[in-house]
């Protein structure tokens, strides 16, 4: 009984380092790529979550223009490995991350246009250009 719990709990464990590990390894790719992060964060069955993947992320010209300038990166709100300080209240959510050290640059809540969500993404990748260069 012993063994199967040491067991139980090795495999929870890596699993929980392999979740932890997803946003370190994109973080380091946005470094590499001198990129934003883009999270999106979303709930199972949000209309608006649904509208917005569906609107803009599905749209291969959309998602070209975002990847120009931002790493995407999608999760579950109610993933209980997203950390407390990002935790969002509505659905979806997007923060534009920092790949220096994760921290907020800015937050867009809840479902938005294509036009209007490509041209705040412009705007913050334009206003952190001008701040200095993202990488290392």
């Amino acid at each position: 009984m012993k063994k199967w719990f040491q067991i139980a709990m090795m495999v929870m464990l890596s699993a929980l380092c392999l979740k932890a590990d997803f946003l370190e390894i994109e973080r380091q790719k946005a470094l590499r790529e001198n990129k934003l992060i883009l999270l999106s964060i979303e709930k199972e069955g949000c209309p608006y979550c649904i509208m917005m993947q569906k609107d803009i992320f599905d749209v291969p010209k959309f998602n070209q223009h975002i990847a120009k300038n931002y790493l995407h990166v999608s999760i579950n709100g109610e993933d209980p490995t997203l950390p407390q300080a990002l935790h969002v209240k509505y659905f979806p959510t997007n923060l534009i991350l920092s790949p220096r050290d994760l921290s907020i640059i800015d937050e867009f809540a809840g479902y938005m246009t294509p036009k209007s969500f490509l041209e705040l993404l412009d705007e913050v990748s334009m206003q952190s250009k001008h701040g200095g260069s993202i990488s290392r």
